[in-house]
């Protein structure tokens, strides 16, 4: 059942992200109280949105992010999706992007963006979503510290 993300779900939504990110592809190193900190965050941002999709009591997939006002209307970035990896391949995913992008589209979001790994699973399904990679854009980093 797919749900508006609200502050108590956040110890749910904090053990999907990790187990998530934590597994192949992406094999990150969160820990617990990193992912939790991360996703409260994002839900403290001005004009935050998120949907989960709740099923036997826990969430098996969420996304997030906010909005953004530009010249050509409001955008809105994705900051995090994700489906629990025992639930993978099931339309969860699919159908959570389809829900969350009507929605945005009926409060007016002119645009959706979001980042992810080249040649990954993310990208293809993204890909298969309708969503199109930006030629004329690049990302840039700069660390500090390594």
């Amino acid at each position: 059942m797919m749900k508006r993300i609200t502050p108590e779900m956040l110890d749910g939504l904090t053990e999907l992200f990790v187990e998530t990110f934590n597994a192949p592809p992406w094999n990150d190193l969160w820990t617990r109280e990193q992912a939790r900190t991360r996703l409260l965050d994002i839900m403290k941002r001005p004009k935050f949105l998120g949907l989960a999709d709740v099923r036997d009591g826990r969430p098996v997939g969420m996304v997030m992010g906010h909005a953004e006002q530009s010249y050509d209307g409001l955008h809105f970035q994705i900051l995090e999706f994700c489906v629990a990896n025992d639930r993978k391949g099931q339309g969860i995913g699919a159908e959570m992007m389809k829900q969350f992008t009507d929605y945005l589209d009926k409060k007016g979001i002119t645009a959706v963006y979001l980042l992810t790994m080249r040649s990954s699973s993310g990208e293809d399904f993204y890909l298969k979503q309708g969503f199109k990679t930006i030629s004329e854009m690049c990302v840039m980093s700069k660390r500090y510290g390594t």
